[in-house]
C-alpha cells in the first residue's frame, strides 16, 4: 500500500487562501534569508478567462493555486491548476475535474464555491474557486481548545457533510487542513470545507475504480473501512470528524504520528483513551459523542451528520459527570435477521433515495404518531397526514398518495395537544408502497426541517425525547381568531409580487440581509400559526409562507437574483450579484439574452454613457452619476459600465446625490472578493 498526503505537520497542503489583510504576519518582523535565484513563473500576469493571475498562493500534490483578479471589477478568486505532468493521466484529470462537479452538486454555504472549470491550451486544466481570507483549522491543533469554541465549528462541518451526503457525495479526506475558518458577518469562525478532489459518489462508483494497493485519504484520519479497502459512506466522514474533534479538544491525535503499520493497527484494533481522560476540561458528555463517532464499525457510529450535530449541541449543554462506557464486544447476531424499523428521519437524510432499508438498531422509544396539516406544494390546500419518527432534524410523513418531489419544500403544522406547531421542511427521501411492503413499514416521505425558530427547535427536541404527552387532534376552529386576523391583515397589506417589498429589503440588499429578513418573516408566521386558526386563516397563512419562501429562494441565490434584477432594471441588485462571484462569461451570456429581449437598450445605454462621460470630463460628478444610472437602467449587465459607475460613485461619495431614491445606498462589495456580500 502507498499512502497519499501523509502529514509531516501538514506542510504540503494546497493553499488557495490568505490570512486576513488586517492581521499582522508573525514572521514579517524576522529577517528572511535571500531567496535563491528565482525562475519567473510563466503563469504570473497571464489572463485566464476573466481573471489575471497575480501571484502564487501555494501548491500541493496535484496542483498549484494562484490568486486571480477580475480584469474589470477587481474581485478576487483562487485559480487552481492541475500539475502539467499529470495532464496525460486521464484518471488524475478526471479526479481533478470531479472536485468541481462534486462541489456544484452540493451547493452549501459551508463548502467552498467553485465558479468555473476550463483548460488552458494545450492541456493545463484549472478550476476557478472562491478566494478565502482566514486560516485552516490545523492552526488550532497542537494544544487543547475550549469546547465552547470547537463545538460550533464542528456543528458547521456537520452541516456541510449532511448536505454532501444528501447529494450522494462522501468527502473521504476530511482533515484539519481541509476545514477553513473565515470571519463571516458576526461569526468569527465560519467554516468552509475544502478539497473534494477525491470525493466519491455513493452510487455508480465501483471499488475497482481505485487502483489496487492505493490508500485514498490521509492515514491519521482514515476510518477502518478505508484501510481495509471496503465500501465507504457518510459514516466514514463522521469517523474523520471524530478524530479531528479528539485532536482539537485533547491537544493531540488519538493514535499519535507513527508509521503506516502502527497507524493501521491502531485504527483497526486499538481504542484510545477518551478525550476527557487526556484533558479533564473536556465535558464527559462531549467525550462520549467523540468516542461514538470514532467507533470501529460504521453501524456503531452516528447514522448521519445531522444526528452527530444534535449530539454535539446537546453535549455542550449537558453537565453529566458519568464516565464514558468502556467499549465491549458487540453481541452475537441472531440467526434470523430482524425486520427493519420505521425509517428514522436522520437515517433517511444520510442515504440516497434508492438505498435499501437500514438495518435494525436500538433507537430510543419514539413519540406517538402526530397528526399534521401539510401543504405539499405552494398554493395548494393542506392535506392531513400522520407524522412519525419525529426528531430535531426531521420527520417521516405517511402517505400512499402523490409525494412532493425530492428537494422540494413543504409546510406543515403539527397538531400537538397543547398548541399547533408550524414547521417547514425539505423532502429528502421517498418510500414507495412497494418498498414499504417489503420493509414492513408505512409508505411516505422523509423531510429535513429547515429555518426553524428557536421555539420550534426547543419544542421538537422535547417532543422527540417524549417530554410532551401524545397529542390529540384539536377540533377545527369555526370562527376566525381576532388577534391572528389583525396580524394576517397587516401582513397581507405588505404582501406583494415584488420579493424585495415582501421581505422589506432595499434593492441592493446583501445576501445575509435576505436570509435574516426571510427568517424573521417566517418566525412571525409561525407565531400566528401557534394560535387556533379557522380553516380560511390557515389557508391564508400557508399562502403567505409560500410567498416568503419563494422570495427567499429567488433573492438568496446570485444566479437567480441577477436575472430577476436585470429584467427589472435594478442595477444595484445586479452589482450585488456580480460581487458574489459570478463569472464574467456567465454575466456576458445573460447580457446577450437580455439585449435580445430588450431591443434598443444598447443604443439608449450608449447615449446616456456618452452624456455621462461629458459631465465627468467637466468634473460634474452628480450629473455624471445620474446619466450613468440611466445607462445602467437600460443595460444593467454591462460590466464595464458597472465598473465606471461604482468607481465614480466611490470618488464622489461625499457629494449629495440628486436622486438617492433611484440609486439606493452604495454597494461597496462590488469591488471585493466573491462570496462576501
Amino acid at each position: 500500500m502507498s499512502p497519499t498526503n501523509l502529514r509531516p505537520d501538514s506542510q504540503n497542503g494546497e493553499k488557495w487562501w490568505a490570512p486576513p489583510e488586517s492581521s499582522p504576519d508573525p514572521q514579517a518582523a524576522q529577517p528572511q534569508p535571500p531567496p535563491p535565484a528565482e525562475i519567473k513563473d510563466p503563469l504570473i500576469g497571464l489572463v485566464v478567462g476573466s481573471f489575471r493571475l497575480v501571484r502564487k498562493l501555494g501548491g500541493g500534490g496535484m496542483g498549484t493555486v494562484y490568486l486571480g483578479e477580475h480584469t474589470l471589477i477587481g474581485s478576487k478568486v483562487a485559480v487552481k491548476f492541475l500539475h502539467e505532468h499529470f495532464a496525460s493521466n486521464e484518471a488524475l484529470v478526471q479526479r481533478f475535474l470531479a472536485e468541481a462537479r462534486a462541489v456544484n452538486l452540493i451547493g452549501h454555504e459551508n463548502i467552498i464555491n467553485i465558479f468555473d472549470m476550463n483548460v488552458l491550451p494545450p492541456r493545463r486544466h484549472y478550476l476557478v474557486m472562491e478566494y478565502l481570507e482566514g486560516s485552516p483549522l490545523s492552526a488550532m491543533t497542537g494544544t487543547p481548545q475550549q469546547a465552547s469554541v470547537i463545538v460550533p465549528i464542528l456543528t458547521q462541518v456537520c452541516d456541510a457533510l449532511q448536505a454532501a451526503h444528501l447529494n450522494g457525495v462522501v468527502h473521504r479526506d476530511l482533515k484539519p487542513e481541509n476545514i477553513f475558518l473565515v470571519r463571516h458577518d458576526r461569526t468569527p469562525h465560519f467554516v468552509k470545507v475544502l478539497d473534494f478532489g477525491i470525493a466519491k459518489l455513493l452510487d455508480g462508483v465501483s471499488p475497482g475504480q481505485t487502483s489496487l494497493g492505493t490508500i485514498i485519504g490521509t492515514p491519521e484520519y482514515m476510518a477502518p473501512e478505508q484501510w481495509a479497502g471496503k465500501g465507504v459512506d457518510g459514516r466514514t466522514d463522521l469517523y474523520a470528524l471524530g478524530i479531528i474533534a479528539y485532536e482539537l479538544l485533547a491537544g493531540r491525535t488519538p493514535f499519535g504520528k507513527g508509521g503506516l503499520g502502527s497507524l493501521l493497527h491502531a485504527h483497526l484494533q486499538e481504542m484510545p483513551a477518551a478525550p476527557h481522560e487526556v484533558n479533564p476540561q473536556v465535558p464527559v458528555a462531549l467525550s462520549q459523542v467523540i468516542m461514538r463517532a470514532m467507533a470501529k464499525k460504521p453501524d456503531e457510529r452516528f447514522r448521519s451528520a445531522s444526528e452527530m450535530r444534535a449530539a454535539l449541541e446537546q453535549a455542550l449543554t449537558t453537565a453529566t459527570n458519568a464516565p464514558p462506557p468502556r467499549p465491549t464486544a458487540p453481541p452475537l447476531a441472531a440467526h434470523t435477521p430482524p425486520a427493519p424499523p420505521p425509517l428514522p428521519a436522520d437515517t433517511a437524510m444520510a442515504m440516497p433515495a434508492t438505498a435499501p432499508a437500514p438495518p435494525r438498531r436500538s433507537p430510543a422509544p419514539a413519540p406517538a404518531d402526530i397528526p399534521a396539516r401539510v401543504v405539499l406544494a405552494p398554493g395548494t390546500e393542506p392535506v392531513r397526514l400522520t407524522c412519525t419518527d419525529l426528531s430535531r432534524a426531521g420527520a417521516f410523513l405517511c402517505t400512499e398518495g402523490t409525494m412532493p418531489p425530492l428537494r422540494s419544500r413543504v409546510s406543515l403544522i403539527l397538531e400537538l395537544k397543547d398548541r399547533p406547531l408550524a414547521c417547514g421542511g425539505e423532502v429528502v427521501r421517498h418510500v414507495t408502497p412497494a418498498q414499504a411492503s417489503s420493509w414492513g413499514m408505512r409508505a411516505g416521505f422523509a423531510i429535513q426541517f429547515v429555518e426553524l425558530s428557536a421555539e420550534a427547535r426547543d419544542a421538537l427536541s422535547k417532543l422527540a425525547q417524549g417530554q410532551i404527552p401524545s397529542p390529540v387532534a384539536p377540533k377545527p376552529a369555526t370562527v376566525d381568531d381576532p388577534q391572528a386576523e389583525a396580524l394576517l391583515t397587516m401582513l397581507q397589506q405588505r404582501m406583494s409580487t415584488d420579493p424585495y417589498v415582501l421581505l422589506s429589503l432595499p434593492q441592493n440588499a446583501t445576501f445575509d440581509d435576505v436570509r435574516q429578513h426571510a427568517r424573521a418573516a417566517l418566525t412571525a408566521l409561525e407565531n400566528i400559526a401557534s394560535r387556533k386558526l379557522s380553516a380560511r386563516q390557515s389557508r391564508d397563512l400557508s399562502d403567505m409562507r409560500s410567498k416568503v419562501e419563494k422570495a427567499s429562494e429567488l433573492l438568496g441565490h446570485p444566479r437567480q437574483r441577477i436575472e430577476h434584477d436585470a429584467w427589472r432594471a435594478n442595477f444595484a441588485g445586479v452589482a450585488r450579484c456580480i460581487s458574489s462571484g459570478l463569472t464574467a462569461s456567465e454575466i456576458e451570456s445573460l447580457r446577450a439574452r437580455y439585449l435580445l429581449a430588450h431591443p434598443g437598450a444598447e443604443a439608449r445605454e450608449r447615449i446616456h454613457s456618452a452624456t455621462a462621460a461629458a459631465w465627468e470630463a467637466q468634473s460634474n460628478v452628480q450629473l455624471a452619476l445620474a446619466e450613468y444610472e440611466k445607462a445602467l437602467a437600460a443595460d444593467p449587465l454591462n460590466l464595464a459600465l458597472q465598473q465606471r459607475y461604482w468607481s465614480l460613485k466611490q470618488r464622489g461619495k461625499n457629494t449629495p446625490a440628486p436622486d438617492s431614491r433611484s440609486r439606493g445606498p452604495d454597494v461597496p462589495g462590488l469591488r471585493k472578493r466573491p462570496g462576501r456580500s
